[in-house]
């Protein structure tokens, strides 16, 4: 929902748009569209004044490739816009490009009309218009694009002293994403116009603001403070998802003109409407009202906008939608699946009133996003460990394919209007997709045996775009091959440990194409997810119901290794009939930290497991239950550092299949481990007090014991770099926590960059804290006078005290332009000799030129010194 305030002001601006009558250009934007191969149609629109003797029967085009054409015009009509007499000249052409490659096309033309408040103060009438368009040329068919069209006018009024709010009513064929951005008016060789002021710098203040919405495109302007015509520019540009990333496919600007006036009325009001969505295939009908304060006036509600604009079934409003207050129309759209776009529809309604001399009008606009229907009829089929998935084309023919998504067991999902896709907080994953609408097939593969499995379709489209979800559909893998049920630690050991393995018979074979007798084999290995050793054959059995379906596996090493184990069927004459899912035994993985154990419970299992027991050694073999989990992780708290601690945990899960036995309880193995402190203080707080004066650099920073809960913080590492961005070295440490300032300087310099980090008493170190950083504020000048005559009182030229200096290349010359002296050290200390002799120079003025090398956090700064240095031996003189 968003309101649109907008004037239309016919008398009362009347003094305003004569003046505004003597010259041409008033608007203007570049339209282009995709053709074929590298071909592009244009359409350049433009709004002049239709009294100006500048008429333009021809226009010249710059393509962006180096070609310019004179295109003719097309078509020149007389129409009113905001009450006002503009002349709407219409160019088309066609071009191809000479290959891939981003353009811009551009035309520029002159003149403005004149008297425009925001160009070149006033002097508008000697500056040009020019107006761009981008597009972006590639023989991909994800790029070939039509940029935006503009439905409203541009030429617009508003009312002094008033919110002036408009929309351009942009739409996009395509159904690319839009974006709004202002842009500076373009003048002579389309740079920015001379003296270009936004409207809110026309009168600035707090009562004066100017804004676009990048996403609806509504432009603000609260309020203007002068009455005039002003030009306004911006962009509307286009992205595109290709290959799952946006992309800036082009551009259309447009400049337009607003006419400022002063105006006295009430504007009509719409009702609130709200944003919407409607499945394809289905009408959309709602009801507009609008009504007005001001007795007797008649309300005209119109409509415009993507809707319908849409070649094929357009959306309808009535024409004859006019009366008193109040009034109303009924907006209907008969959608089909060409509308379906991943980008809403924007609908503007306008309800003008008909108060003379000015009349008012009120925008309300809305989304409407088409959505494609539901896949229908969906099916899940178990075929061995397979599920098929089938499930009726999408009625839809521009779909491009579909999406399938899975979770264990339904959800229960209940979509809104606006809900398509599957969304994420379902639990359902992706899992595959199809390609072409009629490809209505998918094998789901690698499951397990016992699990409901359910499933989502969604059918996708070019641009982005998915269905609706389809209904739940779940099914179950028939029980055709061994079920494994149990896979239970016996003993601890790493070689004579044991594991106890159970598995069900496969009570829906059909024995009729698989008869027996019947034998298992069973197959281990020292991981999670592998068992591809044989390790067991059983006898056979004529009965399904073999008896046969337990095994303790012994002298294998259960400490250090979990082992996971897998069941084959075979039938008669040892025909393959399946095998089962692959199961492994609960191993511990332990953390230990500062005063406390992690225990990771790992385990692959086709059962799910809903609780996870956490039992600790309290007396020799003797394990106490000390917590539960609902997932895999368990924190045993509260420890001493140093002492060992032994565990065991035991799972309790269950298939979804009623029929299969539960609970299915398993045990892990014993792993044993002692807590120490790896965890670190808490990052120190670091502050600088950048003192560059003095120089000195302060920093301080909080102490970790007394902030966040450590008791063990011991010392801190004080890191620097002289320089932006520079290493950090390492350049002290502190003792003692409650130690929290450090004072430094680089030299005489306090450019760098500081951070801090605390140890705690076993050595744990922190991360680095943020990194603050001070700069210096070189100071370095020169005397203009030293008095070399051994009285102890400015026998040397030195500088006056300086700061952050780091060399200086220093030339004395004479008044003859020979060297007599240089030095590269900022302190100088020249005594007034020849170079670096003994002997005097002469009394008289000596010129220096001295390069300086400052010493910044950015990187040194060269300053260039140029000046005269008196000598003078017969007095005592204070240098100044």
């Amino acid at each position: 929902m968003r309101k649109l305030l907008r004037l239309f002001l016919v008398l009362g601006l009347q003094l305003v748009v004569q003046g505004a009558n003597a010259t041409h250009n008033q608007a203007g934007e570049i339209l282009v569209c995709y053709v074929g191969g590298y071909g592009y149609e244009v359409t350049i629109v433009t709004h002049t004044n239709p009294d100006s003797p500048a008429d333009r029967p021809f226009f010249i085009l710059q393509w962006g490739d180096g070609f310019t054409d004179t295109i003719p015009r097309l078509s020149d009509d007389v129409i009113t816009v905001a009450g006002i007499e503009v002349q709407k000249n219409i160019y088309v052409s066609g071009h191809t490009y000479p290959g891939p490659g981003t353009y811009i096309l551009q035309y520029e033309d002159p003149n403005r009309v004149a008297n425009v408040i925001n160009v070149d103060n006033g002097n508008s009438v000697d500056v040009p218009m020019c107006v761009q368009s981008m597009i972006t040329v590639l023989p991909q068919l994800d790029w070939r694009d039509c940029l935006p069209e503009f439905t409203n006018p541009p030429i617009q009024n508003a009312c002094l002293g008033e919110c002036w709010e408009h929309n351009p009513g942009a739409f996009d064929l395509d159904g690319d994403s839009l974006s709004f951005e202002p842009r500076v008016c373009l003048g002579m060789n389309c740079d920015p116009v001379p003296n270009y002021e936004f409207p809110d710098q026309v009168g600035p203040g707090a009562d004066n603001q100017y804004d676009i919405d990048p996403v609806t495109g509504t432009i603000t302007w609260c309020a203007p403070q002068e009455a005039g015509i002003y030009n306004i520019a911006f962009a509307v540009v286009e992205y595109r998802k290709i290959a799952g990333t946006w992309f800036e496919i082009g551009w259309v600007m447009r400049d337009m003109q607003v006419i400022v006036g002063a105006c006295d009325n009430r504007p009509p009001v719409i009702a609130n409407l709200l944003d919407t969505c409607v499945e394809a295939g289905t009408t959309l009908n709602f009801t507009v009202f609008a009504t007005d304060v001001d007795p007797g006036q008649v309300i005209t509600l119109s409509a415009i906008g993507g809707p319908f604009e849409v070649p094929d079934s357009p959306a309808l409003f009535p024409t004859n939608a006019i009366g008193p207050s109040p009034v109303s129309g009924t907006f209907t759209w008969n959608t089909n699946c060409s509308h379906v776009q991943q980008q809403p529809y924007q609908a503007i309604f306008k309800a003008q009133d008909n108060w003379q001399p000015v009349q008012l009008v009120d925008y309300e606009t809305m989304f409407i996003t088409v959505v494609a229907p539901a896949p229908q009829d969906p099916t899940a089929t178990p075929n061995g460990s397979i599920m098929q998935l089938a499930w009726d084309a999408s009625v839809c023919t521009n779909a491009k394919g579909y999406r399938l998504y899975r979770r264990q067991g339904l959800f229960g999902f209940d979509p809104d209007n606006c809900e398509t896709g599957v969304p994420g907080y379902t639990g359902y994953q992706f899992i595959g997709s199809t390609s072409g609408v009629n490809s209505t097939t998918y094998n789901d593969q690698s499951l397990s045996f016992g699990i409901t499995y359910c499933y989502m379709v969604v059918a996708v489209f070019d641009d982005g775009a998915q269905s609706y979800a389809s209904e739940e559909f779940c099914n179950l893998l028939e029980r055709d091959v061994p079920i494994m049920t149990n896979v239970t630690v016996v003993s601890t050991d790493n070689s004579t440990g044991s594991d106890t393995i159970i598995w069900s018979n496969a009570y829906d074979l059909d024995i009729v194409q698989y008869p027996g007798p019947y034998y298992f084999k069973l197959y281990e290995g020292a991981s999670l997810n592998t068992a591809n050793t044989l390790i067991h054959t059983t006898a056979s059995s004529p009965l399904l119901q073999h008896p046969d379906t337990v095994f303790w596996h012994q002298t294998i090493n259960t400490s250090n290794t979990p082992h996971a184990y897998r069941v084959e069927l075979f039938g008669i004459n040892d025909t393959f009939i399946g095998t089962g899912n692959t199961a492994s035994s609960v191993f511990l993985v332990l953390e230990p930290n500062d005063e406390q154990i992690t225990i990771q419970m790992n385990h692959n299992t086709p059962w799910i497991n809903t609780l996870f027991e956490v039992y600790r050694e309290t007396s020799p073999d003797l394990f106490t239950l000390i917590g539960t989990s609902t997932t895999e992780t368990y924190v045993d708290t509260g420890l001493v550092n140093g002492q060992p601690y032994c565990y065991k945990a035991r799972t309790v899960g269950a298939y979804n299949d009623p029929d299969i036995a539960s609970p299915l309880i398993n045990w892990s193995q014993e792993a044993c481990a002692a807590p120490v402190d790896l965890t670190p203080p808490c990052v120190p707080t670091l502050a600088l007090d950048n003192d560059c004066e003095q120089p000195l650099n302060t920093l301080t920073w909080n102490n970790p014991n007394e902030t966040c809960g450590n008791d063990d913080t011991d010392r801190y590492n004080i890191w620097f770099t002289d320089s932006l961005g520079g290493t950090l070295q390492l350049i002290a440490t502190i003792t003692g926590a409650e130690i929290t300032e450090y004072l430094h300087t680089d030299g005489q310099s306090v450019a760098g960059c500081y951070a801090v980090s605390a140890i705690d008493l076993v050595g744990n170190e922190s991360a680095l804290s943020d990194t603050v950083c001070g700069d210096n504020c070189p100071v370095y000048t020169l005397p203009n006078v030293f008095t070399p005559n051994n009285d102890n009182t400015n026998d040397f030229f030195v500088p006056f005290p300086y700061r952050g200096v780091k060399e200086i290349d220093l030339k004395i010359f004479n008044r003859w332009g020979l060297l007599v002296f240089s030095s590269k050290d900022p302190a100088i200390q020249w005594p007034g000799t020849l170079k670096q002799t003994s002997e005097p120079v002469s009394d008289g003025v000596y010129f220096y030129t001295c390069g300086v090398s400052l010493k910044r956090l950015a990187g040194d700064e060269f300053v260039q010194l140029k000046g005269y240095v008196h000598i003078l031996r017969g007095n005592n003189v204070q240098q100044n």
